[in-house]
Protein backbone atom coordinates (compact mmCIF):
# COMPACT_ATOMS: atom_id res chain seq x y z
CA UNK A 1 0.00 0.00 0.00
CA UNK A 2 2.80 2.17 0.60
CA UNK A 3 4.89 1.77 -2.56
CA UNK A 4 1.02 2.63 -4.63
CA UNK A 5 1.04 5.59 -2.33
CA UNK A 6 4.05 6.44 -3.32
CA UNK A 7 2.99 5.71 -7.33
CA UNK A 8 0.30 7.50 -7.10
CA UNK A 9 1.98 10.87 -5.74
CA UNK A 10 4.65 10.26 -8.17
CA UNK A 11 1.90 10.00 -11.25
CA UNK A 12 0.37 13.28 -10.04
CA UNK A 13 3.62 15.00 -9.48
CA UNK A 14 4.47 14.17 -13.18
CA UNK A 15 1.30 15.31 -14.60
CA UNK A 16 2.05 18.46 -12.81
CA UNK A 17 5.46 18.87 -14.56
CA UNK A 18 4.06 17.58 -17.79
CA UNK A 19 1.22 20.00 -17.95
CA UNK A 20 3.75 23.17 -16.93
CA UNK A 21 5.97 22.15 -20.08
CA UNK A 22 2.56 21.77 -22.62
CA UNK A 23 1.44 24.77 -21.12
CA UNK A 24 4.48 26.60 -21.99
CA UNK A 25 5.10 25.14 -24.76
CA UNK A 26 2.37 26.32 -26.24
CA UNK A 27 2.97 29.50 -25.19
CA UNK A 28 5.91 30.14 -27.19
CA UNK A 29 5.21 27.92 -29.99
CA UNK A 30 1.11 28.21 -30.36
CA UNK A 31 0.90 27.47 -34.39
CA UNK A 32 3.16 24.30 -33.70
CA UNK A 33 1.76 23.20 -30.59
CA UNK A 34 -2.03 23.19 -32.16
CA UNK A 35 -0.78 20.99 -35.03
CA UNK A 36 0.65 18.09 -32.79
CA UNK A 37 -2.23 18.65 -30.39
CA UNK A 38 -4.87 18.00 -33.75
CA UNK A 39 -2.82 15.12 -35.65
CA UNK A 40 -1.51 13.14 -31.83
CA UNK A 41 -4.07 14.35 -29.67
CA UNK A 42 -3.59 13.83 -26.07
CA UNK A 43 -2.00 10.26 -26.06
CA UNK A 44 1.34 11.70 -26.11
CA UNK A 45 0.57 13.92 -23.00
CA UNK A 46 -0.92 10.28 -21.57
CA UNK A 47 2.66 8.71 -22.75
CA UNK A 48 4.71 11.60 -21.69
CA UNK A 49 3.39 11.55 -17.90
CA UNK A 50 3.52 8.19 -17.01
CA UNK A 51 7.47 8.03 -18.87
CA UNK A 52 8.46 11.25 -16.25
CA UNK A 53 6.16 9.99 -13.22
CA UNK A 54 7.89 6.44 -13.96
CA UNK A 55 11.86 7.91 -14.16
CA UNK A 56 10.88 10.33 -11.14
CA UNK A 57 9.62 7.16 -8.93
CA UNK A 58 12.56 5.29 -9.67
CA UNK A 59 14.75 7.94 -8.99
CA UNK A 60 13.21 8.97 -5.35
CA UNK A 61 13.05 5.52 -3.78
CA UNK A 62 16.96 5.24 -5.17
CA UNK A 63 17.29 8.38 -3.61
CA UNK A 64 15.34 7.21 -0.26
CA UNK A 65 16.87 3.68 -0.16
CA UNK A 66 20.47 5.21 -0.26
CA UNK A 67 19.24 7.49 2.55
CA UNK A 68 17.81 4.98 4.65
CA UNK A 69 20.88 2.83 4.24
CA UNK A 70 23.28 5.75 5.53
CA UNK A 71 20.61 6.46 8.42
CA UNK A 72 20.84 2.97 9.31
CA UNK A 73 24.67 2.89 9.55
CA UNK A 74 24.67 5.93 11.69
CA UNK A 75 22.39 4.40 14.28
CA UNK A 76 24.33 1.43 14.17
CA UNK A 77 28.16 3.20 14.42
CA UNK A 78 26.08 5.49 17.54
CA UNK A 79 24.56 2.15 18.74
CA UNK A 80 28.27 0.64 19.39
CA UNK A 81 29.93 3.91 20.24
CA UNK A 82 27.31 3.84 23.05
CA UNK A 83 27.80 0.65 24.29
CA UNK A 84 31.71 0.54 23.66
CA UNK A 85 31.75 -1.78 20.75
CA UNK A 86 34.39 -2.04 18.46
CA UNK A 87 33.29 -1.04 15.09
CA UNK A 88 34.80 0.57 11.75
CA UNK A 89 34.53 4.15 10.71
CA UNK A 90 31.48 4.60 8.20
CA UNK A 91 32.55 5.41 5.01
CA UNK A 92 29.83 7.16 2.88
CA UNK A 93 30.50 9.23 -0.47
CA UNK A 94 31.17 12.51 -0.58
CA UNK A 95 27.75 13.38 -2.56
CA UNK A 96 25.72 11.64 0.18
CA UNK A 97 24.14 13.96 2.37
CA UNK A 98 24.84 12.43 5.90
CA UNK A 99 28.89 12.55 4.34
CA UNK A 100 29.86 15.05 7.22
CA UNK A 101 27.59 13.76 9.85
CA UNK A 102 29.28 10.29 9.49
CA UNK A 103 32.79 12.03 9.41
CA UNK A 104 31.95 14.19 12.85
CA UNK A 105 31.26 10.42 14.22
CA UNK A 106 34.16 9.09 13.21
CA UNK A 107 36.20 11.89 14.68
CA UNK A 108 33.92 11.03 17.51
CA UNK A 109 35.44 7.14 17.88
CA UNK A 110 38.75 8.09 17.27
CA UNK A 111 38.16 10.75 20.07
CA UNK A 112 37.06 8.16 21.87
CA UNK A 113 39.56 5.57 21.33
CA UNK A 114 42.15 8.32 22.06
CA UNK A 115 40.64 8.46 25.65
CA UNK A 116 40.15 5.00 26.47
CA UNK A 117 44.05 4.27 25.70
CA UNK A 118 44.66 7.23 27.83
CA UNK A 119 42.57 6.01 30.80
CA UNK A 120 43.42 2.05 30.24
CA UNK A 121 47.09 3.11 30.34
CA UNK A 122 46.41 5.46 33.21
CA UNK A 123 44.58 2.92 34.94
CA UNK A 124 47.19 0.21 34.57
CA UNK A 125 50.18 2.69 35.75
CA UNK A 126 48.27 3.35 38.54
CA UNK A 127 47.32 -0.41 39.19
CA UNK A 128 51.29 -0.90 39.18
CA UNK A 129 52.03 1.71 41.25
CA UNK A 130 49.41 0.74 44.23
CA UNK A 131 50.86 -2.58 43.83
CA UNK A 132 54.46 -1.72 44.35
CA UNK A 133 53.61 0.38 47.26
CA UNK A 134 55.35 -1.07 50.69
CA UNK A 135 52.28 0.52 52.29
CA UNK A 136 48.98 -1.37 52.75
CA UNK A 137 46.28 0.59 50.66
CA UNK A 138 42.15 0.51 50.34
CA UNK A 139 39.82 2.73 49.05
CA UNK A 140 35.99 2.72 49.63
CA UNK A 141 33.45 4.68 47.80
CA UNK A 142 30.63 6.80 48.63
CA UNK A 143 28.74 3.77 49.38
CA UNK A 144 30.97 2.66 52.14
CA UNK A 145 32.14 -0.08 49.49
CA UNK A 146 35.43 -1.56 48.36
CA UNK A 147 36.67 -0.49 45.08
CA UNK A 148 40.29 -0.82 45.34
CA UNK A 149 43.18 -2.47 47.32
CA UNK A 150 46.60 -3.68 46.93
CA UNK A 151 48.03 -7.06 48.05
CA UNK A 152 49.64 -5.86 51.22
CA UNK A 153 46.37 -4.80 52.54
CA UNK A 154 45.29 -8.43 52.00
CA UNK A 155 47.99 -9.52 53.58
CA UNK A 156 47.46 -7.57 56.51
CA UNK A 157 43.98 -8.22 56.89
CA UNK A 158 44.60 -12.15 55.80
CA UNK A 159 42.12 -12.04 53.14
CA UNK A 160 42.25 -12.20 49.24
CA UNK A 161 38.75 -10.67 48.09
CA UNK A 162 37.56 -7.70 49.13
CA UNK A 163 36.28 -5.76 46.27
CA UNK A 164 32.66 -4.64 47.09
CA UNK A 165 32.59 -5.38 50.37
CA UNK A 166 31.71 -2.72 53.09
CA UNK A 167 34.25 -1.04 55.61
CA UNK A 168 32.43 -2.65 58.40
CA UNK A 169 32.81 -6.15 56.99
CA UNK A 170 36.38 -5.78 55.84
CA UNK A 171 37.63 -4.23 59.01
CA UNK A 172 37.11 -7.00 62.24
CA UNK A 173 39.28 -4.39 64.14
CA UNK A 174 36.37 -2.21 66.26
CA UNK A 175 39.05 0.88 66.32
CA UNK A 176 39.36 0.79 62.67
CA UNK A 177 35.79 0.47 62.04
CA UNK A 178 35.28 3.63 64.49
CA UNK A 179 37.88 5.35 62.78
CA UNK A 180 37.12 5.07 59.21
CA UNK A 181 33.07 5.78 60.00
CA UNK A 182 34.48 8.96 61.69
CA UNK A 183 36.35 10.03 58.29
CA UNK A 184 32.52 9.30 56.78
CA UNK A 185 30.53 11.54 59.13
CA UNK A 186 33.09 14.92 59.67
CA UNK A 187 34.88 14.69 55.68
CA UNK A 188 38.36 14.74 58.21
CA UNK A 189 41.01 12.98 58.08
CA UNK A 190 41.78 10.75 60.84
CA UNK A 191 44.94 8.52 62.12
CA UNK A 192 45.30 6.16 64.37
CA UNK A 193 48.17 3.73 65.87
CA UNK A 194 46.78 0.10 65.39
CA UNK A 195 48.12 -2.90 66.94
CA UNK A 196 47.42 -6.13 65.11
CA UNK A 197 47.39 -9.30 67.83
CA UNK A 198 49.30 -12.38 65.77
CA UNK A 199 50.45 -15.90 67.40
CA UNK A 200 54.42 -15.05 68.21
CA UNK A 201 54.55 -11.02 68.37
CA UNK A 202 51.97 -8.21 67.98
CA UNK A 203 52.64 -5.89 64.74
CA UNK A 204 51.96 -2.28 64.63
CA UNK A 205 50.63 -0.16 61.92
CA UNK A 206 50.20 3.57 61.75
CA UNK A 207 46.92 3.58 60.11
CA UNK A 208 45.90 7.26 58.23
CA UNK A 209 42.19 7.61 56.90
CA UNK A 210 42.13 9.97 54.13
CA UNK A 211 38.98 11.66 52.96
CA UNK A 212 39.45 12.37 49.42
CA UNK A 213 36.98 14.75 47.70
CA UNK A 214 36.61 13.56 43.44
CA UNK A 215 33.80 16.02 42.99
CA UNK A 216 31.33 18.56 43.89
CA UNK A 217 28.71 15.71 45.43
CA UNK A 218 31.09 12.49 45.03
CA UNK A 219 34.17 11.72 47.59
CA UNK A 220 36.30 8.14 48.49
CA UNK A 221 37.41 7.32 51.75
CA UNK A 222 41.25 5.81 51.33
CA UNK A 223 42.88 4.08 54.50
CA UNK A 224 46.63 3.37 54.16
CA UNK A 225 48.70 1.25 56.34
CA UNK A 226 52.36 1.96 57.24
CA UNK A 227 53.83 -1.19 59.21
CA UNK A 228 55.52 0.62 62.14
CA UNK A 229 56.57 -3.42 63.83
CA UNK A 230 60.37 -2.54 63.33
CA UNK A 231 60.06 1.24 64.89
CA UNK A 232 58.05 0.07 67.82
CA UNK A 233 60.54 -3.15 68.58
CA UNK A 234 63.17 -0.45 68.62
CA UNK A 235 61.55 1.43 70.81
CA UNK A 236 61.08 -1.55 73.14
CA UNK A 237 64.98 -2.75 73.07
CA UNK A 238 65.76 0.73 73.56
CA UNK A 239 63.82 0.83 76.80
CA UNK A 240 64.87 -2.33 77.80
CA UNK A 241 68.50 -1.32 77.36
CA UNK A 242 68.16 1.87 79.32
CA UNK A 243 66.75 -0.30 81.79
CA UNK A 244 69.24 -2.98 81.65
CA UNK A 245 72.39 -0.71 81.44
CA UNK A 246 71.53 1.85 84.27
CA UNK A 247 70.79 -1.68 86.28
CA UNK A 248 74.79 -2.60 85.28
CA UNK A 249 75.78 0.26 85.82
CA UNK A 250 74.84 0.59 88.89
CA UNK A 251 75.55 -2.69 90.73
CA UNK A 252 79.44 -1.68 90.45
CA UNK A 253 78.77 1.78 91.11
CA UNK A 254 76.71 1.32 94.02
CA UNK A 255 79.47 -1.37 95.67
CA UNK A 256 82.07 1.65 94.46
CA UNK A 257 80.42 3.79 96.50
CA UNK A 258 79.38 1.36 99.79
CA UNK A 259 82.75 0.09 100.50
CA UNK A 260 84.18 3.90 100.04
CA UNK A 261 81.76 5.21 102.48
CA UNK A 262 82.87 2.47 104.63
CA UNK A 263 86.96 3.27 104.81
CA UNK A 264 86.16 6.90 105.09
CA UNK A 265 83.89 5.89 107.93
CA UNK A 266 86.75 4.75 109.35
CA UNK A 267 87.96 1.28 108.04
CA UNK A 268 91.15 2.50 106.64
CA UNK A 269 92.65 1.98 110.44
CA UNK A 270 92.43 -1.35 109.70
CA UNK A 271 95.00 -2.45 107.06
CA UNK A 272 93.71 -5.49 106.08
CA UNK A 273 89.82 -4.53 105.96
CA UNK A 274 90.97 -1.52 104.28
CA UNK A 275 93.04 -3.60 101.68
CA UNK A 276 90.01 -5.88 100.70
CA UNK A 277 87.77 -2.75 100.07
CA UNK A 278 90.17 -1.39 98.41
CA UNK A 279 90.63 -4.78 95.66
CA UNK A 280 87.00 -4.80 95.98
CA UNK A 281 86.43 -1.59 94.77
CA UNK A 282 89.31 -2.29 92.26
CA UNK A 283 87.46 -5.03 90.76
CA UNK A 284 84.30 -3.02 90.89
CA UNK A 285 85.76 -0.61 88.99
CA UNK A 286 86.97 -3.05 85.95
CA UNK A 287 83.74 -3.96 85.43
CA UNK A 288 82.39 -0.53 85.34
CA UNK A 289 84.85 -0.07 82.72
CA UNK A 290 84.34 -3.02 80.82
CA UNK A 291 80.59 -2.15 80.76
CA UNK A 292 81.49 0.66 79.06
CA UNK A 293 83.80 -0.40 77.06
CA UNK A 294 81.65 -3.14 75.57
CA UNK A 295 78.97 -0.27 74.74
CA UNK A 296 81.09 2.10 73.33
CA UNK A 297 81.90 -0.89 70.98
CA UNK A 298 78.14 -1.57 70.30
CA UNK A 299 77.66 2.06 69.26
CA UNK A 300 80.26 1.68 67.05
CA UNK A 301 79.22 -1.43 65.31
CA UNK A 302 76.50 0.21 64.70
CA UNK A 303 77.31 3.41 62.88
CA UNK A 304 77.06 2.85 58.73
CA UNK A 305 80.84 3.17 57.51
CA UNK A 306 83.48 1.82 55.23
CA UNK A 307 85.57 -0.93 55.99
CA UNK A 308 88.86 -0.55 56.52
CA UNK A 309 90.60 -3.33 54.82
CA UNK A 310 93.57 -4.77 56.34
CA UNK A 311 96.26 -7.79 55.36
CA UNK A 312 96.71 -9.65 58.56
CA UNK A 313 98.17 -12.84 59.87
CA UNK A 314 95.62 -14.85 62.00
CA UNK A 315 97.97 -17.07 64.09
CA UNK A 316 99.95 -14.03 65.48
CA UNK A 317 96.67 -11.94 65.62
CA UNK A 318 94.69 -14.33 67.89
CA UNK A 319 98.04 -14.86 70.11
CA UNK A 320 98.49 -11.41 70.49
CA UNK A 321 95.04 -10.95 71.75
CA UNK A 322 95.39 -14.27 73.82
CA UNK A 323 98.24 -12.76 76.16
CA UNK A 324 95.93 -9.72 77.60
CA UNK A 325 93.91 -13.25 79.31
CA UNK A 326 96.96 -14.88 80.31
CA UNK A 327 96.19 -14.21 83.71
CA UNK A 328 92.47 -15.24 83.48
CA UNK A 329 93.22 -18.63 81.75
CA UNK A 330 96.22 -19.18 84.21
CA UNK A 331 93.85 -19.66 87.11
CA UNK A 332 91.65 -22.47 85.83
CA UNK A 333 94.84 -23.69 84.45
CA UNK A 334 93.71 -23.99 81.02
CA UNK A 335 95.00 -25.58 78.01
CA UNK A 336 95.43 -22.98 75.08
CA UNK A 337 95.70 -23.95 71.24
CA UNK A 338 96.27 -21.93 68.20
CA UNK A 339 96.01 -24.54 65.34
CA UNK A 340 96.14 -21.44 62.67
CA UNK A 341 98.74 -22.09 60.02
CA UNK A 342 101.67 -19.41 60.18
CA UNK A 343 101.10 -17.91 56.41
CA UNK A 344 97.14 -18.10 56.89
CA UNK A 345 96.60 -14.67 55.76
CA UNK A 346 92.94 -12.62 55.53
CA UNK A 347 92.37 -9.13 54.64
CA UNK A 348 89.71 -7.98 57.27
CA UNK A 349 88.82 -4.70 59.64
CA UNK A 350 91.01 -5.15 62.12
CA UNK A 351 88.44 -3.31 64.74
CA UNK A 352 85.63 -5.55 63.72
CA UNK A 353 87.88 -8.53 63.91
CA UNK A 354 89.54 -7.43 67.66
CA UNK A 355 85.90 -7.48 68.88
CA UNK A 356 84.86 -10.65 67.29
CA UNK A 357 88.07 -12.77 68.68
CA UNK A 358 89.02 -10.95 71.99
CA UNK A 359 85.17 -11.56 73.00
CA UNK A 360 85.05 -15.26 71.92
CA UNK A 361 88.06 -15.76 73.88
CA UNK A 362 86.83 -13.90 77.20
CA UNK A 363 83.63 -15.89 76.76
CA UNK A 364 85.78 -19.29 76.61
CA UNK A 365 88.04 -18.76 79.11
CA UNK A 366 85.27 -16.69 81.33
CA UNK A 367 82.76 -20.17 81.35
CA UNK A 368 85.42 -23.07 81.12
CA UNK A 369 86.05 -25.15 83.69
CA UNK A 370 89.14 -25.93 85.73
CA UNK A 371 91.80 -27.46 83.77
CA UNK A 372 89.93 -26.60 80.70
CA UNK A 373 91.10 -26.60 77.17
CA UNK A 374 90.49 -23.48 74.82
CA UNK A 375 91.37 -24.05 71.03
CA UNK A 376 91.38 -21.71 68.28
CA UNK A 377 91.59 -22.93 64.65
CA UNK A 378 90.77 -21.42 61.06
CA UNK A 379 90.01 -22.78 57.31
CA UNK A 380 89.41 -21.57 54.10
CA UNK A 381 87.77 -22.11 50.97
CA UNK A 382 87.04 -20.38 47.19
CA UNK A 383 85.18 -17.19 49.08
CA UNK A 384 85.04 -17.41 52.45
CA UNK A 385 87.49 -18.39 55.62
CA UNK A 386 86.32 -19.74 58.83
CA UNK A 387 87.19 -19.19 62.39
CA UNK A 388 85.82 -21.54 65.22
CA UNK A 389 86.80 -21.03 68.58
CA UNK A 390 86.05 -24.10 70.94
CA UNK A 391 85.84 -24.24 74.95
CA UNK A 392 85.34 -27.23 77.32
CA UNK A 393 82.55 -25.11 79.45
CA UNK A 394 79.73 -25.08 80.11
CA UNK A 395 77.42 -26.37 77.37
CA UNK A 396 73.88 -24.23 75.98
CA UNK A 397 70.25 -25.20 76.40
CA UNK A 398 68.39 -25.05 73.01
CA UNK A 399 66.65 -21.94 74.42
CA UNK A 400 69.73 -20.17 75.79
CA UNK A 401 71.18 -20.57 71.69
CA UNK A 402 68.38 -18.62 70.46
CA UNK A 403 68.51 -15.60 72.80
CA UNK A 404 72.84 -15.32 73.77
CA UNK A 405 73.21 -12.42 71.05
CA UNK A 406 70.68 -10.54 72.94
CA UNK A 407 72.26 -7.47 75.10
CA UNK A 408 72.37 -8.48 78.43
CA UNK A 409 71.41 -11.74 78.29
CA UNK A 410 73.25 -14.40 80.04
CA UNK A 411 72.80 -17.96 80.23
CA UNK A 412 74.05 -18.92 83.67
CA UNK A 413 72.08 -16.57 85.55
CA UNK A 414 74.21 -17.91 88.86
CA UNK A 415 77.02 -16.30 87.02
CA UNK A 416 75.42 -12.76 86.38
CA UNK A 417 78.16 -10.71 88.36
CA UNK A 418 80.80 -12.10 85.66
CA UNK A 419 81.18 -10.10 82.49
CA UNK A 420 78.75 -7.31 80.71
CA UNK A 421 76.49 -9.53 79.25
CA UNK A 422 77.43 -7.58 75.81
CA UNK A 423 80.13 -9.52 74.59
CA UNK A 424 78.35 -11.89 72.22
CA UNK A 425 75.96 -8.99 71.13
CA UNK A 426 78.98 -6.90 70.31
CA UNK A 427 80.58 -10.43 68.33
CA UNK A 428 77.31 -10.45 66.51
CA UNK A 429 76.59 -7.16 65.68
CA UNK A 430 80.39 -7.17 64.37
CA UNK A 431 80.02 -10.08 62.22
CA UNK A 432 77.10 -8.87 60.46
CA UNK A 433 78.84 -5.62 59.63
CA UNK A 434 81.41 -8.00 58.01
CA UNK A 435 78.72 -9.63 56.30
CA UNK A 436 79.52 -12.63 57.64
CA UNK A 437 77.46 -15.48 59.85
CA UNK A 438 78.39 -16.95 63.36
CA UNK A 439 76.76 -20.11 64.77
CA UNK A 440 76.80 -22.07 67.67
CA UNK A 441 76.93 -25.92 68.22
CA UNK A 442 76.64 -26.82 71.74
CA UNK A 443 76.82 -29.25 73.57
CA UNK A 444 79.89 -30.24 71.42
CA UNK A 445 82.66 -32.66 72.74
CA UNK A 446 81.34 -31.96 76.00
CA UNK A 447 81.58 -28.05 75.49
CA UNK A 448 80.66 -25.18 73.10
CA UNK A 449 82.00 -24.58 69.57
CA UNK A 450 81.15 -20.92 67.99
CA UNK A 451 82.09 -21.26 64.34
CA UNK A 452 82.57 -17.25 62.62
CA UNK A 453 81.92 -17.16 58.41
CA UNK A 454 83.44 -14.24 56.55
CA UNK A 455 83.32 -13.51 53.10
CA UNK A 456 87.44 -13.62 51.67
CA UNK A 457 87.66 -9.99 51.45
CA UNK A 458 89.77 -8.38 48.38
CA UNK A 459 92.84 -6.07 48.24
Amino acid sequence: MTEMRELWRYLLLSLGEVLAVVLVYGVIFHEHFLTVWQEEGAAWIFLAVILVALGNYLFFKRQAKRRLTSQALLLKKLSELVEDQPSRHVLLPKDDEYYQLSRLVNRLQSKQRSLLRNYQQQNRDYLTLLQSLTSGVIVFDQRKETVLYNHVLASILNTTELKGQPFYQVFTAVELIAVTQKVYQTKEDQRLLWQKKVARDNEWFEVQVVYVPLSRHHYSVMCIFNDVTEIKQLEVKQREFMANASHELKTPLTAIQGFSETLLAGALDDKKTARDFVQIIFEQSQQLTELIEDISALAHNKKTQELKLEQIKLKAFCEQILTSYLAQSKAKNLTLEVQIPDDFEINCDIKYLQHIVSNLIQNAIRYNVVDGKLKITATSSANEWCLVVYNTGQTLANADKERIYERFYRADKARSAEGSGLGLAIVKEAVEALSGQIVVTSPYKNGTKFTVTLPLFLT
